[in-house]
């Protein structure tokens, strides 16, 4: 409970920059999405949108002699605008696991636990000043008894992107982040370079990685490209690997966003 009040606290100051519109108009802006890399935008969704950002995801993990390979179809993120600088957010999705290794008593599938949380838009791109979001979720003892969490789970993350060029950005990601079974965390990182590869498709390749408390760091990198038919619809596609013993041996993942205005 006093985790939760601090992090309370820690947002509430933020949401005085919720009433401050940006100068940019973006009801006509190419969408912009938190998917498919592991970092999430510093931008945030315009005012009276709905954005549904949809996915298809499998992950393959060895440690300690045991396999575990798990998918996620879909995963889902629903944004709404409901202020200039702010947004809300939810998360869901439908789980599955499996261990190779072990017999079918191993598997599980079900809902997973849903989330909720905002994004609240905090400053503009100046010079070498970053443009800057703060990200936090709560994450509820919800979903199939399989993965449900025992406890609730924040999570919080300041985001920031730089533009380098016309063509090239960069963003990156810190942050915090709980499971809801262990009363320790993680630290997180994100770092990724996104290019435009004419006005429909672009491309990126990231590093990331988390430390528990109690654990060890894991590293891993990952690329993907997006295709944008229209300016309120995207395709994508991507792939990490792992760099070190404690992080995944890889994922694949494909997905599809789209907008919708009020």
């Amino acid at each position: 409970m006093k985790l939760f009040t601090l992090l309370t606290l820690m947002l509430l100051p933020s949401f005085c920059f919720a009433q401050v519109a940006p100068d940019s108009a973006k009801a006509h802006s190419p969408i912009q999405t938190d998917r498919p890399d592991q970092t999430e935008a510093s931008s945030v969704i315009p005012v009276g949108s709905l954005q549904v950002e949809l996915g298809v995801f499998r992950q393959k993990h060895r440690q300690n002699g045991q396999t575990t390979i798990d998918y996620m179809h879909p995963s889902a993120l629903f944004r709404y605008g409901i202020l200039e600088r702010l947004e809300l957010r939810l998360i869901a999705g439908y789980h599955r696991t499996t261990r190779p290794d072990e017999s079918d008593a191993g598997d599980a599938s079900g809902l997973d636990a849903f989330a909720i949380g905002t994004k609240i838009y905090v400053a503009e791109e100046n010079g070498l000043f970053p443009e800057i979001a703060i990200i936090g979720h709560l994450t509820f003892p919800s979903g199939s008894s399989e993965f449900k969490p025992g406890f609730m789970a924040p999570d919080l993350r300041l985001s920031f992107a730089h533009t380098l060029s016309e063509k090239l950005s960069l963003g990156y990601n810190v942050g915090y982040e709980w499971d809801g079974d262990s009363p320790s965390g993680s630290g997180i990182y994100t770092l990724a370079l996104g290019t435009g590869l004419g006005e429909r498709w672009g491309l990126y390749a990231e590093l990331f990685g988390e430390k528990p408390e109690q654990g060890k760091w894991s590293h891993s990198a990952d690329a993907g490209f997006t295709f944008s038919p229209r300016y309120d619809i995207q395709f994508d596609v991507s792939a990490g690997v792992g760099l070190n013993e404690e992080a995944p041996d890889y994922y694949l993942c494909a997905g599809f966003s789209f907008r919708v205005f009020r």
